[in-house]
C-alpha cells in the first residue's frame, strides 16, 4: 500500500474491545490485529517497522518511527517493546518430566517463573552456544550461552537441542 511521506502523520492506532491493535490509514482504511515487527537490520531500531496483519502478512512498511505523530510512535513503541521482551534464563531449578509436555521452573534476570513447555520443537538452537525456548503461552525465553549454566541446566537443554 502506497502512502505518501506526508500522509504518515496522519497515520493513528488504537485498541480495539478485544485489545487488538488497530491501524488506521489516512484514507479511513482500519486494519485489526496489527502486529508492528522491526525489520533488519536490528541495530536501526527507529527504521524500517513492518506493520502486518493478524496472518503475519505485510500491511505496511513504515520507514522511521519518527515519520508518525508523537501519540502513534508512543503506541508502537509500546507494542515493539512488548514483542521484544525475552527473559533470561539464568538456571533450570526443576523440570516435571525429562521430555516435553513438561513444565520448567527457572530463575531469569527477571526473576524466578514457572512455565510449560509443549515440545521438543520450542527449544531452537540459535548458534553454536544460544538457545531459544517458547512457553506455551508464546513467551520467548533466551539462553545466551549454554556453557554459562551449571552442570543441571546444561544437561536439561543439551537432551532438547
Amino acid at each position: 500500500m502506497m502512502v505518501a511521506t506526508s500522509d504518515l502523520t496522519r497515520l493513528t492506532f488504537h485498541r480495539d474491545a478485544w485489545g487488538q491493535l488497530v491501524m488506521v490509514m489516512p484514507d479511513g482504511t482500519q486494519h485489526l490485529g496489527v502486529e508492528p515487527i522491526r525489520c533488519f537490520p536490528l541495530s536501526d531500531r527507529a527504521h524500517a517497522i513492518a506493520l502486518l496483519d493478524g496472518n503475519g502478512h505485510e500491511i505496511f512498511n513504515l520507514p522511521s518511527l519518527e515519520s508518525v505523530s508523537s501519540a502513534a510512535r508512543d503506541i508502537l513503541e509500546y507494542e515493539l517493546a512488548e514483542r521484544e521482551f525475552v527473559p533470561v534464563i539464568q538456571r533450570i531449578v526443576a523440570t516435571s518430566a525429562p521430555n516435553p509436555p513438561c513444565f520448567w521452573d527457572v530463575e531469569t534476570n527477571r526473576g524466578r517463573t514457572r512455565f510449560q513447555l509443549e515440545s521438543d520443537d520450542d527449544c531452537r538452537r540459535l548458534g553454536p552456544t544460544s538457545v531459544l525456548i517458547a512457553d506455551s503461552n508464546g513467551i520467548r525465553y533466551s539462553i545466551p550461552n549454554i556453557e554459562q549454566l551449571d552442570a543441571f541446566s546444561r544437561r536439561i537443554i543439551r537432551r532438547l537441542v
